[in-house]
């Protein structure tokens, strides 16, 4: 009798388990349609939206929208990144014995840990030459390094003969670039922007020519008010503070129009568009009376893991009333080169897409999702936009943001 009670008992607990599986998958699926419903309404709404160029500072902060990161993790429409960690290529091991102290620690993840570090180790004048090498490649901090754009990033400055500083909260570089053949150029350190003491260790240690500020909030840590605002905000203090000539922040689209429907739905996941946007104007007002170092703002459409298709195919704008898509391969490029023309990009916050992607902020959220080209009865022109064959000539004319 114990035995069938037993029985009964468990067939009653497995009934009532799958029970409630089914109904949080069916919660599930619900949930995605109705943010998929909120999207188009909005969409359909925003036709009515003002698409007439304001200054790149204007913003309305009284707007107040929910903020949940429910399925957030689930759902890939995307014009912000996050620092979720991409697969791990190669491990380096740390644990030699023979990597004993902090400037043997640095060979060892320069070089790829192992055999490589031990020789050069052994052989002061290789290591000596490998630092000297890194030094006057004048070297570039990535923070957020393990994030897809950020990963780009570090690609983008080895591919040019940059020193990079790849770094992340964990302190070692997972990317995709990790067997590179160019090692000698490539650091990973750690770095937290929600602590600023490892913020300053960075510019203490290598004395970076630039910093490229790559990192938003993810599952792995950091919230959007601790990672897109107040951390944001404490590196450009720390950048301020030092005198790093340059800090190129990547942020979104349609972060300056609480109005919009791209807005709207990405604020839904922590309220991360508020706070990217807190960032960003704490950052502009800390640099309005900086003459001794400069700040890019980079504001991506909906990015994309294809291949960089070239400066010939983008488009800047400014005033962030249209957008479309983007690989982060290509925003890494504009992150690197912006850094070469600060004369131009110094000041300058700017939105940035392929060309033929471009739309309205009112329909570029639907468009961006179909994968839509722009066709060339409805092209929508603000009369800010740059085009150019280099660098150079698409960052020549933007124009500097308000004091």
């Amino acid at each position: 009798q114990q035995q069938q009670q037993h029985h009964t008992t468990t067939s009653k607990i497995t009934t009532t388990t799958t029970t409630m599986t089914l109904r949080c998958r069916i919660l599930e699926n619900i949930t995605r349609l109705l943010l998929v419903l909120l999207l188009l309404s909005t969409t359909a709404s925003a036709f009515s939206i003002s698409l007439q160029s304001t200054p790149i500072i204007g913003r309305s902060s009284s707007s107040s929208f929910p903020s949940s990161s429910l399925f957030a993790e689930k759902i890939n429409f995307s014009f912000v990144d996050n620092d979720d960690e991409i697969p791990k290529q190669q491990k380096i091991d740390c644990t030699n014995d023979s990597i004993k102290d902090r400037r043997e620690f640095i060979v060892a993840v320069t070089l790829g840990g192992g055999g490589i570090a031990s020789a050069l180790i052994q052989n002061p004048t290789a290591a000596n030459a490998a630092e000297k090498n890194f030094a006057s490649s004048s070297p570039i901090c990535v923070i957020g390094a393990n994030g897809k754009t950020g990963s780009e990033c570090v690609g983008a400055c080895l591919a040019r003969g940059i020193g990079v500083i790849a770094t992340s909260r964990g302190g070692e570089y997972t990317g995709v670039y990790n067997d590179n053949n160019k090692k000698d150029l490539l650091r990973s350190e750690v770095c937290d922007v929600t602590v600023p003491k490892t913020i300053q260790s960075i510019i203490d240690t290598n004395k970076p020519r630039a910093i490229i500020f790559a990192a938003s909030a993810s599952k792995a840590g950091g919230t959007p008010l601790a990672v897109d605002n107040v951390g944001l905000v404490n590196v450009a203090e720390a950048c301020i503070r030092n005198q790093v000539p340059h800090l190129v922040i990547v942020s979104s689209g349609a972060v300056s129009k609480p109005d919009s429907p791209v807005f709207k739905f990405l604020n839904i996941f922590g309220g991360i568009m508020e706070e990217k946007i807190k960032g960003e104007d704490t950052v502009r007002r800390l640099y309005s009376k900086e003459e001794l170092s400069t700040y890019t703002v980079i504001r991506p459409g909906g990015l994309t893991l294809e291949t960089d298709r070239g400066v010939g195919e983008l488009e800047l704008n400014q005033g962030d009333t249209k957008s479309g898509r983007i690989s982060r391969a290509s925003v890494a490029s504009l992150c690197i080169e912006s850094t070469m023309y600060p004369k131009l990009t110094g000041g300058t916050t700017f939105e940035c897409y392929d060309a033929d992607t471009s739309k309205p902020l009112g329909t570029v959220g639907l468009s961006n999702i179909l994968k839509q080209k722009t066709s060339k009865d409805a092209v929508f022109v603000s009369g800010k936009e740059r085009r150019g064959e280099t660098f150079q000539k698409i960052f020549t004319g933007l124009e500097k943001d308000l004091a």
